[in-house]
């Protein structure tokens, strides 16, 4: 639904912004018609307050996907059927099936003098309309003064529960504003930083902020399994490809409430459908399914290593559920996609130490029989990604460097010092500097640009620990502090690319920290840490604390590493040991 302040008659929304001003938990605009908007949100309801100089209209648009037709028909679609209907001079209500997903609305205006119909932005007479092919805009207008509040609610399950929602939701906009600051503050409370860098400070906070946008909790309305059998519902998981690195496992680290969720909605639907999502949005219709392959196994993992609580069996029978529906690769141990390869055998070596740790000893051996075929995905002469495979925004290169549960192994299909010297390849080291296309569809595997594509883009955005297995963690630091220090700042445009759904800012998080979580392992990663230190209040309760020494600009290595007094000389400890709590101390030069 799409929502505009209009003076005059009813109109498409093309006013162009004069102003705008955000923080956390509010926003306000000024429109070029002198119409002062104002919005915050609660858990289920977003809240608009409206100021002007003149009489308003509050116009919706309830056929209206929320974003722009230029994006083309897999984002925006027109729905299959539109309902509006006028409860009162102050409520509407609205049903609409879009992209295969039912959505309920109901909004109130507590300050019109009347509600009405339209269609095509003209007005119409009635208390409802329906249309099964809705091909123009169909929506409900509120007639108000020159000031306004409108409350609006969504629901996945019926226009009842929709105005529901709106009933148990504040009346007064400021007492909403309140409590929607008070619950960031205690989100992003969960991590006290120290530095004396105030812009650093602001830097960190809004990527954990950022963070911590998606996915979308509407626990008891899922539209994809039974709601009475679980009620854990989580959507725009948009896409697990984007947030399985980095977000998902930030929140299992800090969140309990939200961290079940994800993990029960993976589960639920991975039962429902026979294969687990990669792409969990408010549509039937859209497909990511080029991107990756069983990446919710390696988010159970991450979250067994951090919750003793986690159902276990069900995160094996799921993963074996999954694995059947991979029947290409089953029958020939390959896939088109090579690096599908990968995402299958590191969910199955992250499923056989789950099963281990429960005794089903024969399901674990069978995952681990499959699971070492990952060398097929690299090209047996070179020992990088095989080039006849198509790779997903990258080459060969990007893909090449992943942070495998044998690495050991990974290393030995090229060598150490060739491994390295491709490494070096990639991030710059030995080349020239690599003249950046213009063109936005060029194919970088045609060009041969064999670059990092950086922190932004999951293809290899882990790369730069990879130099760690290979005995040269000081590369590691140059890279992650030419990153932190040139590529992020305040502001728009503060992040180096598309945030990817949080993917991009919570590296962020972890990279300033010093710590990286490899996904679908017990295992946490040394990095080159910005911050003087820092508490993290973990899922469980308990407090990690991490100091730096000697952390200024020109101390970029890390010297030494202790956990809890104990020397770390691996650049390396177990997620399950952080979740204790305890003390990490690094010690930079």
């Amino acid at each position: 639904a799409l929502t505009a302040p209009i003076i005059g008659g009813l109109c498409e929304m093309c006013e162009d912004l004069v102003s705008e001003r955000a923080s956390v938990g509010y926003y306000s605009a000024e429109l070029s018609s002198g119409v002062k908007f104002e919005g915050t949100v609660t858990r289920d309801v977003a809240l608009h307050r409206y100021s002007a100089t003149s009489p308003l209209t509050l116009q919706i648009d309830f056929s209206h996907s929320g974003l722009l037709p230029e994006l083309g028909d897999r984002y925006y679609d027109i729905p299959e059927c539109v309902e509006v209907e006028i409860k009162s001079k102050s409520r509407v209500t609205a049903h609409l099936k879009n992209q295969g997903v039912d959505l309920y609305f109901a909004a109130e205006c507590k300050d019109s003098s009347g509600a009405y119909l339209w269609k095509n932005y003209e007005k119409l007479g009635g208390e409802s309309i329906a249309e099964s092919e809705c091909k123009s805009p169909i929506g409900a207008a509120f007639v108000c003064g020159d000031n306004a509040e409108m409350r609006l609610s969504l629901s996945l399950v019926s226009r009842e529960h929709a105005e529901e929602l709106l009933d148990n939701a504040p009346l007064d906009f400021e007492a909403a504003r309140r409590d929607t600051e008070d619950a960031w503050e205690n989100y992003l409370s969960k991590i006290k930083i120290k530095t004396e860098d105030d812009t650093l400070r602001e830097i960190f906070y809004s990527n954990l902020y950022h963070s911590l946008i998606k996915p979308c909790c509407a626990n008891g309305e899922s539209f994809i399994y039974d709601r009475e059998k679980n009620s854990d519902f989580c959507f725009d998981l948009a896409t697990m490809w984007d947030m399985y690195k980095t977000a998902l496992p930030l929140i299992f680290t800090l969140y309990p409430e939200e961290s079940r969720s994800i993990v029960n909605t993976l589960l639920s639907v991975t039962e429902k459908e026979g294969k687990s999502p990669i792409n969990l949005t408010l549509s039937r219709t859209t497909d990511f399914s080029l991107q990756a392959r069983m990446l919710a196994e390696h988010s159970f993992a991450d979250y067994s290593y951090r919750y003793e609580s986690a159902d276990r069996e069900r995160m094996v029978d799921a993963a074996l559920l999954d694995l059947s529906a991979q029947k290409d690769f089953l029958e020939t141990g390959y896939t088109e996609r090579f690096t599908h390869i990968l995402d299958i055998c590191e969910a199955l070596y992250a499923t056989a130490d789950i099963a281990r740790e429960i005794g089903r000893e024969a399901d674990a051996e069978y995952l681990l029989s499959i699971a070492d075929s990952f060398t097929n995905a690299y090209d047996k002469e070179t020992g990088m990604m095989d080039e006849r495979s198509p790779y997903y925004e990258g080459d060969n290169y990007n893909y090449s460097f992943r942070l495998h549960k044998d690495m050991q192994r990974r290393i030995d299909l090229m060598g150490k010092e060739k491994f390295l010297e491709k490494l070096d390849e990639l991030f710059g080291y030995t080349r020239d500097a690599v003249k950046q296309s213009r063109e936005p569809n060029v194919n970088p595997q045609i060009a041969g640009f064999h670059s990092f594509e950086g922190f932004n883009n999951e293809s290899d955005m882990e790369a730069p620990f990879a130099y760690i297995y290979a005995g040269r963690h000081d590369k590691t630091a140059e890279i992650l502090s030419s990153g932190m220090k040139y590529m992020f700042t305040k502001g728009r445009g503060g992040l180096p690319g598309n945030n990817d759904s949080g993917g991009l800012s919570s590296y962020y998080v972890w990279a300033s920290l010093g710590i990286y979580p490899v996904t679908g392992q017990d295992k946490m990663l040394i990095g080159s840490p910005i911050l003087d230190g820092a508490e993290l209040i973990l899922s469980n309760g308990k407090t990690f604390k991490i100091t730096v020494y000697d952390n200024n600009s020109s101390h970029i290595y890390v010297k030494r590493v202790l956990l809890n007094g104990r020397e770390i000389t691996d650049y390396s400890f177990s997620v399950r040991e952080m979740m204790q709590g305890g003390h990490l101390e690094i010690y930079k030069s």
